[in-house]
């Protein structure tokens, strides 16, 4: 391999066109390679310190002369390693996030041995948004204008940072015991916290319907009041998830795997079935909500913005107070799992609200091809959804009709 250049111990190297990292293991004691997804020296370089920060030692970041007091800076890595695979990517790039925002301004230089007053004064700064403005890590890569986080907020971000010494100190690295976390006041348990969404009425539900200008739109809106289901879960939907002679839909999809915003199997009711149907017919085992052919789940995503348009253009938030939960896509969910309440079982709800997991092999029992499953067990297992499906065909859809000028196929009063 002919080198190229050389960051720290780590050299970027050429081999017959490609480019390659090479580093020596001091565990395994022999030197290792891996192929750089580059075609430039620059692009090489770029790539190469990212996975620098994985396959790195987390004790080569540790200046000698710190004697068991290093400073955060320093013994991030190993933190940043440790958390990479225990989180998603998203999770993950909040935490990066976080790094740049909150942890470089004010604890990057500061030693394990003043970590106390350190993260007293950033929770001060978070609380009264007087961190340090930081360019180009706004909204459309503009300045970063720091305001007031929520308490909880600032919980989340001091107990990183106290995990990070929690982890410097187990690892040997830090003489000293992770900080007490400061008194954050303003705090709420989650079943204290204010709801995401308030409830709406059927004459509500009828005004949002009657507010769709688009096709896609009002399919997936429907959709959603049929299954109370997680918006991204409903508009990610597939033909190759409904099943129609079982009259349900595997909002996860056969195979997937779950994550810890659970994707349940939910019925067939009302309008769904012609929605379904014509989706299915056009957009064939693909992705079904789509807007000018192309899938909107492969789009921006706006599903927030798409609630508040319906929200304003009905009016069903007009004169709300300024200390009011105003009306989203939550509000459905809400209103709907309360609902049924009333009208059906715990277990019933618990099912089509993906408060519990389904297990793999129940859905390969259901859904795989070729399954010795009787249509009569499928039905037997699939008895809690199927409870939920019969009040929703009995009083859900026929409530909503009168309140909208939209065909529910339950006719109008």
């Amino acid at each position: 391999m002919k080198k190229k250049d050389k960051i720290g111990r780590f050299t970027i190297c050429e081999n017959r066109g490609a480019l390659f990292l090479r580093w020596w293991n001091p565990h395994r004691k022999k030197s290792e390679s891996e192929r750089l997804d580059a075609t430039t020296l620059d692009d090489a370089r770029r790539v190469a310190k990212g996975r620098i920060r994985v396959v790195a030692d987390p004790s080569e970041t540790i200046r000698p002369e710190s004697k068991g007091d290093p400073t955060f800076g320093e013994v991030w890595l190993a933190f940043e390693q440790e958390k990479r695979e225990a989180i998603s990517a998203k999770r993950f790039r909040l935490l990066e996030n976080r790094r740049d925002l909150y942890f470089k301004s004010h604890l990057w230089n500061v030693h394990m041995s003043r970590m106390g007053p350190a993260l007293r004064g950033l929770v001060k700064a978070l609380r009264e948004g007087t961190t340090p403005p930081l360019r180009n890590s706004g909204r459309k890569g503009g300045t970063y204008i720091p305001q007031p986080l929520h308490p909880n907020t600032i919980n989340d971000i001091v107990s990183s940072a106290i995990e990070v010494c929690a982890i410097a100190r187990s690892d040997g690295v830090s003489d000293y015991e992770p900080p007490r976390k400061p008194n954050i006041a303003g705090t709420t348990p989650p079943q204290d916290r204010d709801p995401k969404g308030r409830y709406i009425s059927f004459e509500e539900i009828g005004r949002l319907i009657d507010a769709c200008r688009h096709q896609h739109i009002l399919d997936l809106l429907l959709l959603d009041l049929g299954c109370g289901g997680r918006i991204g879960a409903v508009a990610c939907l597939r033909g190759e998830y409904v099943y129609p002679e079982l009259q349900v839909i595997d909002l996860l999809g056969f195979g997937a795997i779950e994550s810890n915003k659970r994707r349940p199997i939910v019925p067939i009711t009302g309008p769904m079935e012609r929605i379904l149907g014509r989706c299915i017919e056009e957009s064939g085992q693909g992705f079904l909500i789509r807007y000018q052919g192309e899938a909107i789940a492969e789009g921006s995503k706006n599903w927030t913005q798409i609630i508040q348009r319906l929200v304003k253009r009905s009016g069903i938030d007009d004169g709300l107070r300024s200390n009011e939960t105003p009306a989203n896509w939550y509000s459905i969910r809400r209103t709907f799992a309360d609902w049924l309440d009333e009208r059906v079982s715990d277990a019933a709800i618990s099912a089509v609200m993906g408060h519990f997991e389904v297990s793999s092999r129940t859905r390969r029992q259901l859904f795989e091809s070729g399954s010795p499953t009787t249509e009569i067990y499928k039905r037997r297992k699939l008895g809690p959804v199927l409870e939920v499906a019969e009040v929703l065909e009995r009083e859900w859809w026929p409530a909503i009709q009168p309140y909208t000028t939209v065909d529910l196929g339950f006719g109008r009063e």
